[in-house]
């Protein structure tokens, strides 16, 4: 007994009947209502996706990568589908742009205590015993006890998990840019284990190429644009603003849905915080760079001629490679740097921006101008 839903990814995605009880609680159905992306539709419109489609990708494509690694163990299946289900039920509201919000906690954490608490009385109550529910958290969240599990956790949120794969494809296709697609079913053909790592054999070397340069042509171009970036900084400031003045708590956050924030905002169509995030009247800017202490430079540069309260600072850094993967060569194991050159020279991305008060843009630019 199972159910077939539609999906622009995979086509179809199927889902079994204890998937499907946990997917219509109501602590997954908030993830309807908690876009992929953050604020990134005010840019890319059609980027309107969210955290549920993409965690039902993840939990179709963790099963479909499991089974190429040569798992066998069906108990084990349902558990790392239902990981890769999971793995993003305690996001908050907009995704990553808000989770500096939660404190010292982070959406892993309250996705954790979830797992653990509502989500994982519904399991036990599907036939999965205590001990499934604590494997299921450890591999969801990256808290893998031995390397056994580590290799399984590495399926869901690993260099090359199925978190990434799909988010990559996922993300390119509702941003309408063609950079994150690649080949996803030739990696999966040729994944294996070898000396208790997950590697790629070497006939696959191109199709692993190409996901890491779309990773970093997507966040270049898609999650480091320069916009988004700045609403993201807006948004932050909307909702602090309302924190403060009490409309919600910061532990409350979390349960909430970006529609809470919307709905807040369209009442007060004149509060410059909101007119900045819905109708473009955010800051602009005036500086981007590759080089922290050019970066530094001019920004004190310009904070001694403008008031600190109409400029922005941002820094955008991200390592696309974040632990070594290794390709199958016949009868070694070989890091993916030293067999690809592509590898080797691909950059850390790193911007640094400074956004100005839109009034002062021309005036700063200027005072920029007169400093090259």
């Amino acid at each position: 007994m199972f159910k077939d839903i539609s999906d622009p990814i995979y086509q179809f995605i199927r889902l079994y009947p204890k998937e499907l009880k946990i997917i219509d609680s109501f602590v997954f159905q908030r993830l309807r209502y908690v876009k992929q992306l953050g604020v990134a539709h005010m840019v890319f419109p059609s980027a309107q996706h969210t955290r549920f489609e993409h965690s039902l990708g993840v939990m179709n494509l963790a099963g479909e990568m499991y089974v190429s690694l040569g798992y066998k163990d069906q108990r084990l299946f349902e558990i790392v589908r239902l990981a890769g289900l999971l793995h993003d039920v305690g996001h908050p509201p907009f995704s990553h742009t808000t989770e500096v919000l939660l404190g010292d906690k982070s959406h892993e954490h309250i996705g954790k205590e979830l797992v653990l608490g509502e989500i994982g009385e519904e399991l036990k109550s599907l036939g999965f015993s205590q001990e499934d529910v604590e494997l299921l958290a450890r591999l969801a969240f990256k808290e893998p006890k031995d390397e056994e599990e580590r290799s399984l956790s590495h399926i869901i949120t690993g260099e090359l998990g199925a978190d990434r794969m799909d988010y990559l494809r996922r993300d390119a296709y509702f941003c309408g840019t063609s950079y994150g697609f690649f080949d996803y079913r030739r990696i999966l053909n040729h994944l294996e284990r070898r000396d208790g790592k997950k590697c790629v054999n070497k006939s696959a070397l191109r199709a692993l190429e190409s996901f890491f340069l779309g990773r970093f042509f997507m966040y270049v171009q898609v999650y480091f644009h320069k916009v988004v970036r700045i609403l993201n900084i807006h948004l932050l400031e909307l909702i602090n603003s309302y924190i403060e003045r009490g409309l919600f708590s910061k532990e409350e956050f979390h349960q909430l849905t970006d529609a809470h924030f919307i709905a807040l905002a369209l009442k007060e169509k004149e509060n410059p915080l909101v007119r900045r995030l819905f109708l473009r009247e955010h800051f602009r800017e005036i500086y981007k760079g590759e080089d922290p202490k050019e970066f530094e430079q001019v920004k004190s540069y310009l904070l001694e001629r403008f008031d600190e309260k109409d400029l922005r600072f941002d820094i955008a850094e991200k390592n696309l490679i974040e632990e070594e993967f290794y390709i199958s060569y016949d009868t070694e194991l070989k890091e993916l740097r030293e067999v690809s050159q592509i590898m080797r020279n691909l950059p850390k991305v790193q911007i640094y921006r400074i956004y100005i008060e839109p009034r002062l843009k021309e005036h700063a630019l200027q005072h920029l101008k007169k400093t090259a």
